[in-house]
């Protein structure tokens, strides 16, 4: 395995609290996720589309820094198509959880009717039936979610390096970096994921807590913004040694 992707993680991790300015620029993502509570999607957009431009500056060779928040218009499509990308892959999973929870939803209405005439044996078939159902959409859903995670980075990157939206579904360009840079993808995609897992834990347990669930709104949007940070410039970092080695 190359290590020179990961040669210098440490700076990977630490980048968004370096550079000049770094402090302003990151207050200013947290705040648009955290605007995000009471104006949905539309401040996220720009969030995406800063991570876009962090992982272009990456791909083309840079150091991975805080870029300034400028040109709001190309941001916006930036993030526009990047929310198309991510929309795509993990659609199919998506709409099975929707449907189940739906069908479980609609459902339930039946079973009330069903006790109100008092049919017991109806009555129990139809749960199973309808637990069953939604449990396999559950199952099917998030292995969908999941097979869906897994190519979004490189699809992502590959889409940002060609500046295209198309360029996200060749699949067979995305799939080479998969392929050749297997150890290499397969560790950040772990160390990102891995670290997500955590952070989201660790938030649903603060959720929980009687005292401190009122904090969950305001870490959300800094947790979210550095992950998203720096897998931006770790999946980046990722595609730029894999077009160094395709071009040796």
């Amino acid at each position: 395995m190359d290590r020179n992707v990961f040669s210098g993680l440490k700076s990977l991790f630490r980048f968004p609290f370096q550079g000049p300015d770094w402090a302003n620029r990151f207050i200013l993502g947290c705040a648009l996720l955290f605007a995000g509570w009471v104006l949905p999607i539309v401040p996220v957009i720009f969030v995406y589309g800063y991570a876009v431009e962090v992982m272009r500056r990456v791909i083309r060779g840079e150091e991975p820094g805080m870029p300034p928040w400028q040109d709001w218009g190309q941001l916006f499509v930036d993030g526009l198509r990047a929310c198309a990308v991510g929309l795509v892959y993990l659609l199919p999973g998506t709409v099975i959880w929707l449907g189940g929870f739906a069908l479980y939803f609609v459902g339930s209405f039946g079973l009330v009717l069903l006790a109100e005439y008092q049919r017991p044996g109806m009555f129990f078939m139809a749960f199973l039936v309808l637990l069953g159902v939604f449990l396999l959409s559950l199952f099917i859903g998030s292995l969908l979610f999941f097979l869906g995670l897994i190519p979004l980075p490189a699809a992502m990157a590959h889409f940002v390096a060609e500046d295209r939206l198309g360029a996200a579904f060749q699949v067979r360009r995305w799939w080479a970096v998969l392929r050749e840079r297997r150890w290499e993808y397969g560790i950040a995609w772990l160390l990102l994921f891995g670290l997500a897992g955590i952070v989201y834990f660790a938030l649903v347990l603060l959720y929980y807590s009687a005292c401190l669930c009122w904090l969950v709104p305001i870490l959300t949007a800094p947790v979210a913004f550095y992950t998203t940070l720096v897998a931006a410039a770790l999946f980046g970092q990722v595609w730029r040694e894999y077009e160094i080695r395709s071009t040796e």
